[in-house]
């Protein structure tokens, strides 16, 4: 089985090949591997294949270029955002920067240095307050640079969309797109010819509604106000009629029935509720006696004259007629 291991003309630059083959030169590796430079990484024989530097191709599969290529490990910071504030453009101006970093002024600091040690604090605070001066000043000089390329970059992208947008067919969607039948493509509607004629017709509907609800609407205030004599509107007609209908000799009152029986219960006197076999018998008027059919006749005229003389008079009659 061949070995994984790669072959010394294909190891990167920054590995000698000079005593690859020795076994003796295993801490030699060891070494190169490490983070101190060495000088044999940069001995290279003329012999060596790495003698003359050839790059690797885009897309090399060999060890050595996924070694190289092998993602580090890890996350840049975010960096803190200095310039975040509404008065952020002054900073890098040269009143903000004295004020951040004001100069030493004592007497003590303005003699000349005692000793040594002390030009030598002396110098180191200076140079702090240069850098973050020059720190400062790049800092705003970067983030000018990145907002004017993220604007630029987001207007290109606008451009770009809106170009796309308006931009006409292209000659290839043209000729493979779909065929579409031109009356579909045709989304306008047309004005209907008879539209005012059916305006009128729609009015003169809406007319004879308005008359029929009108209608309908005296018919129940005259009802109501027919209605209205019989109505209990205060407390002793109240408790004469609770009195009247809810006697102990209520029945005895009614008198009889038809037959000459006495009335005991309400079927009695307003006779059982009618079945539905009865109402259809009614409406064919098939009645199986005659003094039944004489009775539904008779009704039935009254209803009748009650309906012509509402019509004639304009307004509702009473229920007694």
């Amino acid at each position: 089985m061949a070995s994984l291991l790669p072959r010394a003309a294909l190891l990167p630059r920054s590995i000698a090949t000079g005593a690859a083959t020795s076994p003796c030169a295993a801490p030699a590796f060891t070494r190169l591997f490490s983070s101190t430079s060495s000088a044999l990484s940069q001995q290279i024989p003329p012999e060596s294949p790495l003698f003359i530097n050839v790059p690797n191709p885009p897309q090399d599969q060999s060890i050595e270029a996924r070694r190289e290529l092998k993602r580090l490990k890890g996350f840049v910071p975010v960096p803190r955002r200095i310039f975040a504030h509404r008065d952020s453009h002054q900073k890098p101006t040269d009143s903000w920067l004295k004020q951040a970093a004001p100069e030493p002024s004592n007497a003590k600091s303005q003699a000349e240095p005692a000793s040594e040690l002390q030009a030598w604090k002396r110098k180191m605070a200076e140079g702090r307050r240069e850098n973050m001066r020059s720190g400062v000043r790049d800092l705003w000089a970067r983030k000018q640079h990145l907002d004017s390329k993220r604007l630029a970059a987001r207007t290109a992208k606008l451009a770009a969309n809106k170009a796309a947008a308006m931009a006409p067919e292209r000659e290839d969607e043209r000729l493979t797109r779909g065929s579409i039948n031109l009356g579909t493509l045709q989304t306008s509607v047309a004005p209907d010819p008879l539209r005012f004629q059916r305006g009128i017709e729609s009015a003169a509907r809406t007319a004879a509604i308005a008359a029929d609800k009108s209608e309908a609407r005296r018919d129940a205030i005259q009802t109501l106000y027919m209605n209205a004599r019989s109505f209990i509107v205060s407390e002793t007609e109240l408790e004469a009629a609770v009195n009247k209908e809810f006697a102990d000799n209520y029945f005895e009152t009614k008198g009889q029935t038809g037959a000459g029986y006495r009335i005991d219960n309400i079927w009695d006197a307003q006779n059982e509720p009618m079945s539905v076999a009865k109402m259809m018998k009614e409406l064919e008027r098939q009645n199986e006696t005659l003094i039944s059919d004489m009775t539904s006749e008779e009704t039935r005229t009254v209803r009748r004259q009650k309906q012509v003389a509402e019509e004639l008079t304009g307004g509702k009659m009473d229920n007694a007629m």
